[in-house]
């Protein structure tokens, strides 16, 4: 997690990602502070799929540390606009207020999301903001979420 553009990483502890694909039409991942890892408990559940009718993929989560329903698509039907040309998706959320973002509290974002490819059981998702007032507006990486598939 970096607490703002510029700033130091901060490592958060690891956490455990169940995905299940739903009867072959979209991707359900639970996400969960496992019990033998010391931190705050936190439950956040995200959907993810492809609409064939809009042509958008898209995503919804919700997450007990903030919880504000989140839902970001990718731009219709171009393929610049689903994906970096490297087989990741980019996604576009509207704006929601952190409760607290490092020092501030109630900060209003802007947000984005890109979805790496998965490969060699590894799979990347970028988390990128962009504060909605004060400055700098710049946008910057605001979590990395790095997945490993265990067997």
């Amino acid at each position: 997690m970096w607490p703002g553009d510029g700033a130091a990483p901060i490592n958060l502890p690891p956490a455990t990602a169940r995905r299940r694909l739903v009867q072959g039409k979209f991707l359900e991942e639970v996400m969960e502070l496992p019990p033998e890892v010391n931190g705050e408990p936190f439950t956040r559940i995200s959907y993810f799929n492809y609409n064939a009718v809009n042509q958008q993929y898209e995503c919804f989560s919700i997450d007990t540390r903030g919880p504000q329903m989140m839902n970001e698509r990718s731009y219709e039907s171009s393929a610049q606009g689903k994906t970096n040309g490297e087989g990741t998706v980019i996604l576009y959320g509207g704006s929601f207020v952190a409760p607290q973002w490092g020092a501030a509290k109630n900060v209003a974002f802007r947000y984005r999301l890109t979805v790496g490819a998965v490969q060699d059981n590894r799979q990347i998702v970028g988390l990128y903001f962009t504060p909605l007032s004060g400055e700098p507006v710049t946008e910057f990486m605001a979590f990395e979420y790095v997945y490993t598939k265990r067997h």
